[in-house]
């Protein structure tokens, strides 16, 4: 579920350009692009879309597409639930844009209704209180064996003590401070390289590098968010930084778990793993124990 506006340039003449670049440092934003995995590639763009993240405060992301701005128009949109403070940061980005367009009519497809930046404004708690109210429906589920929420930088799955919480909080702070506290620890998040094999069989690779601090899944199993994909086995491979090369053989992923919970891996969410820096001697000795 979102809210998403589309903005559109009006009048005898309409602006056709955004300076993105002003965008941003006017609204004290960073941006990326997510990838199909939902991890986010930091300051890169895919054409004219990005996702909108304030690095004081990581929410969900602000979706921003401006690939139809040679006809004077561009879509903002958030996630529900999100954050009273990227709320905030959408309507400075909705406010940025009006000061670069101008004269603008806006649109909201979700509610059927056209908006001004006034009206906006005057939404923002009534707009958090709906992000409140999606949030704990959502953790009440009890359809959904794991809760998955996109986050501006990666994915999240809610761990239970969370989801406890956040089925009757009265407010969106636990919420705010947890999703922003995870996106700013300076941890790797791994994703996987797919491969499809001569057999046909897809396989995933995730790479491991010496000596940094990541994220990885807790379960072969458990290591895609696109449902589409059917993995026929997952695979880690190890980087040697202090080299600038990449460790001879690929072994099995599941091994690889078990060897990092006995190097102190801790839980990261409900489906991923803290693992600590592993040096290139203790990868050896991982490899020798196969």
């Amino acid at each position: 579920m979102a809210f998403s506006l589309t903005i559109q340039s009006k009048g005898l003449f309409k602006t056709k350009s955004i300076n993105f670049g002003e965008l941003i440092r006017n609204c004290e934003l960073s941006y990326g692009s997510s990838d199909a995995f939902f991890v986010l590639n930091e300051g890169e763009k895919q054409g004219e879309t990005a996702v909108l993240y304030n690095p004081k405060r990581i929410g969900r992301g602000i979706w921003y597409d401006a690939t139809h701005i040679a006809d004077g128009e561009v879509v903002v949109s958030y996630n529900i639930p999100t954050t009273v403070s990227e709320i905030r940061d959408f309507v400075r980005v909705v406010k940025e844009i009006k000061r670069q367009l101008r004269n603008i009519f806006m649109y909201c497809s979700e509610e059927e209704r056209e908006y001004t930046v006034e009206a906006l404004e005057a939404n923002i708690d009534r707009m958090a209180a709906f992000s409140l109210e999606k949030l704990n429906d959502f953790c009440r589920d009890n359809t959904l064996h794991t809760l998955m929420l996109s986050l501006a930088l990666f994915p999240w799955s809610l761990p239970d003590d969370k989801r406890s919480i956040y089925m009757t909080c009265k407010n969106l702070d636990d919420f705010e401070q947890t999703i922003h506290d995870l996106q700013s620890l300076d941890v790797y998040y791994a994703k996987p390289t797919l491969y499809k094999m001569d057999n046909g069989e897809i396989h995933a690779f995730y790479t491991l590098t010496e000596d940094c601090d990541s994220v990885f899944p807790n379960k072969a199993s458990d290591s895609l968010t696109l449902e589409q994909v059917k993995v026929d086995a997952t695979f880690i491979r190890f980087y040697i930084f202090s080299e600038k090369r990449p460790y001879e053989g690929y072994f099995p992923y599941d091994k690889f778990v078990e060897f990092a919970l006995e190097k102190g891996a801790t839980p990261f969410d409900a489906s991923t793993l803290r693992v600590p820096p592993i040096t290139k001697e203790e990868f050896e000795t991982f490899v020798k124990s196969l």
